[in-house]
C-alpha cells in the first residue's frame, strides 16, 4: 500500500514538472515570436525554432501553437498586399508601368512634331537649292563685269556721237526704251552698245529676267547687272504672266512684310493655298515652329492694326 503510494507521488511529481517545462518552452515560442515581428524578420518555422531554442519538430507537435504560426503568417501577407495596392511606392511596378506609359505618350507627341517641322523644313531645303544655283549663276555675271576687257575703249564725255552711235540709238526700240527707264535705269553708251548687238526679243526677255530677280533681291548697281543679263541672254525662270490687281497688291504688300520682319521670307511658290486665299508664315514665338499661317488679307489687316496701334 505505501509503495504505491510513493509511485503515484512520483508520478504527480512528474508529470508536473512536465507540465512547468512545457508551460516554459511555450513562453519561449511566444517571446521569440514577438523578438521576430519587432525585427522585421520572416515569421517561419525555422526562424521561431532557432530564436526558441528548439526543433521544428517540436512545434509541429502543438496542433494549436501551430495554427496560431498559420495564422500570423496569413495576417502579414495579406497586410502586404493592402499595403501594395493602396500605396504603390516609387519603385513597384504599377507605379513604374505608369511613368513609361506617360513617357510614351510624350514621346508620340514629339515625334509628331518632329515629322510636322520635317515636311515644313522640305520646302525651305528645295529654296535653298534654288537660290544656290542663282548664286553660281550671280557669281558668274560678277566676273564677267569685274574682269577687265581686252580692248577698253575710252568715251569722252564731251564727245559728239558719230554716225554709229545715232544709228544705234535709232536701232532701239521704243519699247525698249520705255521698259528701261521705267525702272529707274539710265541708259548709257555700253548699254545702247550691248542692246544693239541681240535681237528686240532677247533683249526683253532678259528684261523680264531682271525684273524678276530685282523682285525678290536687293541690286546696288542695276546698270551694271541689267548689262550682264542683256549680254548673257537671261531669260526669266518662270514665265511671266500679267498680274491682276489683286496679285500686284498681294506682291507689294509681301515684300513690305517681310522686310519688316512681320512675315517670314518664303518664296510665293512655296506658300499654301486654302480656299483659293495663299497662305503665309506670320513671326509669332508663341508657336512652337515660331510662326503662324494666316490668310495674307487677315496678315495684312492685323499688320495694319499693329502699324496703327505703334503710331497712337
Amino acid at each position: 500500500m505505501a509503495k504505491q503510494l510513493n509511485r503515484e507521488k512520483q508520478a504527480a511529481v512528474l508529470r508536473s514538472a512536465q507540465q512547468k517545462r512545457k508551460q516554459h518552452k511555450r513562453e519561449q515560442v511566444f517571446r521569440a515570436i514577438e523578438e521576430i515581428q519587432k525585427s522585421g524578420k520572416p515569421l517561419t518555422f525555422p526562424n521561431i525554432a532557432k530564436v526558441a531554442g528548439c526543433s521544428i519538430s517540436y512545434l509541429y507537435k502543438w496542433t494549436e501553437l501551430t495554427e496560431y504560426i498559420h495564422d500570423l503568417q496569413s495576417r502579414k501577407t495579406q497586410q502586404l498586399n493592402s499595403l501594395e495596392e493602396k500605396q504603390p511606392g516609387p519603385h513597384s511596378l504599377k507605379t513604374l508601368s505608369e511613368v513609361f506609359k506617360q513617357r510614351i505618350r510624350e514621346l508620340e507627341a514629339e515625334n509628331k512634331e518632329l515629322k510636322r517641322q520635317n515636311q515644313n523644313l522640305r520646302g525651305h531645303v528645295a529654296e535653298i537649292f534654288e537660290l544656290r544655283s542663282e548664286c553660281e549663276r550671280l557669281r558668274t555675271q560678277i566676273k564677267h563685269l569685274t574682269t577687265p576687257e581686252s580692248s577698253p575703249k575710252v568715251v569722252s564725255l564731251n564727245s559728239v556721237p558719230n554716225k554709229s552711235d545715232s544709228a544705234e540709238f535709232k536701232n532701239l526700240s521704243q519699247e525698249i526704251t520705255r521698259l528701261i527707264t521705267e525702272m529707274g535705269i539710265k541708259i548709257g553708251v555700253r548699254l545702247k552698245q550691248e542692246i544693239a548687238k541681240h535681237e528686240p526679243e532677247r533683249v526683253k526677255l532678259a528684261i523680264s529676267a531682271f525684273r524678276q530677280y530685282r523682285s525678290h533681291n536687293s541690286i546696288e548697281s542695276p546698270g551694271a547687272c541689267l548689262l550682264a543679263m542683256i549680254r548673257d541672254e537671261a531669260e526669266p525662270n518662270v514665265p511671266q504672266k500679267a498680274m491682276t490687281p489683286l496679285e500686284d497688291e498681294f506682291e507689294r504688300w509681301y515684300r513690305q512684310a517681310i522686310e519688316s520682319g512681320f512675315c517670314q521670307d518664303v518664296p510665293k511658290k512655296y506658300l499654301p493655298i486654302q480656299q483659293g486665299e495663299i497662305l503665309v508664315r506670320v513671326s509669332n514665338d508663341e508657336f512652337l515652329s515660331g510662326y503662324e499661317l494666316l490668310s495674307w488679307r487677315i496678315a495684312k489687316a492685323k499688320m495694319e492694326d499693329n502699324e496703327n496701334s505703334s503710331i497712337s
